[in-house]
């Protein structure tokens, strides 16, 4: 299944925490025409917004976020989340994060500038198969 090909009256829901405001904004104009997308600039916001029983089908985190970092995040995420949303984190401190971040428990990793395909290809696989066991 296609994340940006999916059945056009079922709306995915994403949630992406990045504390650079031109990223969230690239990241809901790319994903709004097939996903709501409720963007936030800090950790400590997202884990409110799952704390209170709001639902994602995926979560893009950046790895460097203020205060709470995105590895944090990502372990917490795990530790109180009773279901597997697929994360993705995204970083521009090179393939060096990438194992950090599988090891947070996140599902995939991409490294900015990262392609609109990459980020099509990455988001298709993680809602095709769930959870993976390592980062792309």
């Amino acid at each position: 299944m296609d994340f940006f090909a999916g059945d056009p009256q079922i709306r995915r829901r994403a949630l992406v925490a990045d504390d650079d405001g031109d990223v969230c904004a690239l990241l809901t104009l790319v994903l709004a025409p097939v996903c709501d997308v409720t963007a936030v600039h800090d950790a400590e916001a997202a884990l409110r917004l799952l704390a209170d029983g709001v639902l994602f089908d995926v979560i893009i985190s950046d790895f460097m976020l203020p205060g709470i970092s995105g590895l944090e995040f990502v372990q917490r995420v795990r530790r109180n989340q009773g279901s597997r949303t697929p994360i993705l984190m995204i970083s521009g401190h090179g393939q060096i994060v990438s194992d950090r971040a599988r090891a947070a428990g996140a599902d995939a990793f991409l490294d900015k500038p990262f392609t609109l395909s990459q980020l099509r290809a990455t988001l298709s696989r993680l809602v095709q198969s769930g959870p993976v066991s390592n980062c792309a």
